[in-house]
Parts: structure tokens; sequence; C-alpha cells
């Protein structure tokens, strides 16, 4: 237990917690940011996303990894569902692909640093922005299977689309590792953020019609009970460095 409650997963938390109170204060705020034609349904909209995201990554790739994948592509895909959501006959030109696409890599890069140095994530973001970029031109960038119903479903086209864009993480991740250190280790680890990308798509695909009919419907009354409820599991990360030290759990 002690192994686990290390300084720096305890001060990891921390900063969780208090992302949770920013996010929540925003929420209580709502009529102070414009409402529902102010930003917080976008900032509602990708703290979804980033929750959906946080979930596949820290079950496939560790917190660490987690915590800057998730909110980067979350906060990117809260984007382009809001434009999709605009004006959902207007499909992306090829700049705006190209753009999100290399995002992507930029935020992976970033993500790739915290588990494999610098070097690493460099080469890995490059490369996966390079591959996300290919796989949107050919027709399976996120909004083209923007949809905005009740319940959560998937199809063959964002099965596919999760496919295209594991397989360009996945062998990004393996050429980036292999630049550095040539070994087994690396093949593996490139397979699993293919993985971890497969699966964050795939629970995008399958969630994201009811996030987006849940947003475009959200009572405003609901955003203030969520607005409490992310505080107050803020305030517990936040005070976990406390209780830590109470009951003596932190690593010497």
């Amino acid at each position: 237990m002690q192994r686990l409650f290390t300084n720096q997963f305890i001060a990891e938390l921390s900063l969780v917690g208090m992302g949770l109170d920013a996010l929540g204060g925003c929420y209580l705020a709502y009529d102070l940011l414009g409402g529902k034609q102010g930003p917080l349904r976008m900032i509602a909209r990708a703290a979804g996303y980033v929750a959906l995201c946080f979930i596949g990554y820290v079950l496939v790739v560790g917190l660490r990894y987690a915590i800057v994948a998730a909110s980067g592509m979350g906060i990117l895909l809260g984007i382009e569902f809001r434009i999709a959501g605009i004006n959902p006959s207007h499909g992306e030109q090829h700049g705006t692909l190209v753009l999100f696409g290399f995002l992507r890599g930029l935020v992976l890069g970033l993500a790739g640093i915290t588990v494999a140095g610098p070097l690493f994530g460099a080469v890995f973001g490059l490369l996966s922005g390079i591959g996300l970029t290919i796989s949107y031109l050919l027709g399976f960038a996120p909004t083209q299977d923007y949809e905005a119903e009740s319940k959560p479903h998937i199809s063959g086209h964002k099965m596919l689309a999760s496919l295209w864009r594991a397989v360009a993480v996945g062998i990004a991740g393996i050429v980036a590792g292999l630049l550095n250190t040539p070994r087994t280790y690396w093949i593996l680890f490139g397979l699993k953020l293919g993985l971890a990308a497969g699966t964050v798509n795939a629970l995008v695909g399958l969630f994201s019609p009811a996030i987006e009919g849940w947003i475009e419907n959200l009572p405003e009354r609901r955003l203030g009970l969520a607005g409490l409820g992310l505080i107050f599991v803020g305030m517990i990360l936040q005070s976990m460095q406390y209780w830590i030290v109470v009951f003596e759990l932190s690593a010497k």
C-alpha cells in the first residue's frame, strides 16, 4: 500500500482534484457564463469525453499517460463535435482534418513523454499525427460518425475507424520505441498504445451519441447538481494527501 501512495501519486491526485473543483465551479456559474448560449455546454461536452477517454487510457496504459492523453483528446473531441452539432450537414475540410490529426499527435506525444521520455514522445507524436491524419482523410474522422441519440450504439463504420486509429497509433509506438532501444519490450509497448487508442475510440464511438443527446437536452438545474458533485469529488481527492499522512500510508 505504501508503494502505491508515493509523493508523485499524491501530487497527481491533488491536481486532478483541483481540476474537478475548477470544472464544478464552472457548472455552478452557468448563468454567469451565458446560459445555453455560453461556453458551459462546450465545457460539459469536453468533460464527458475527457472522462470517457480517461477510463480507456488508465485501464491499458496507466495514470500519468491517461491524465495527459485524456485531457487533450477530450477537449479536441468536444470542439469537433460542437462544430458538427452546429452544422451536421457540413463535412470537415481537408485543412481541418489535417489540423486535428496533428493536434492529436501532439497530445499523444506529450502523453508519451510521461512514460518513455522526450525522444520517444517526439517521434511517437509525429508518427501518430501522420497516421491519424491519413485515416481522417480516408473518411474515418470522428465527426464522420457524429450522432445525437439517446442510447449508446455502435456501427460497422465506427468499428473500422477504431481499428484504423489503433493500427496507426500502434505502429507509431513500435517505431518510436525501436528508434530508442531495439528490444522486444518496445514492440509490446507499441501494441499496448495501439490497444489503448482502439479501446478509447471504441468507447467514444459507443457512447458519443448518448453524450451528445444528453448535452443538447440537458436541463440547467442538472448542471448545477453536476457541479456540486464534481466539487465534492475534487475535495475528496485533494484531501487524500492529508488522510494518507494521518494513516501513515505514504512511501518513506
